[in-house]
């Protein structure tokens, strides 16, 4: 049986550590054509706007899965 997989949304998160807790500020509604490259630069510059130290970059695909 093969399947296909489709993408049908996206989105990405940052993840700060502030003072030893985790905060996560997630973006949705991602263009699911968007590279990691893409992401992770539009990433960078939002985290230009933030004191916090960035612990790491998420981002989540969700895809259709069909039988073919």
């Amino acid at each position: 049986m093969a399947v296909t997989s489709t993408p049908t949304s996206s989105d990405f998160a940052l993840v700060y550590d502030n003072a030893g807790k985790t905060v996560t500020r997630r973006y949705s509604d991602l263009k699911v054509a968007a590279t990691d490259d893409n992401v992770y630069s539009v990433a960078s510059s939002l985290n230009g706007l933030q004191d916090q130290t960035l612990v790491a970059v998420q981002r989540r695909v969700d895809s259709e899965l069909v039988n073919a």
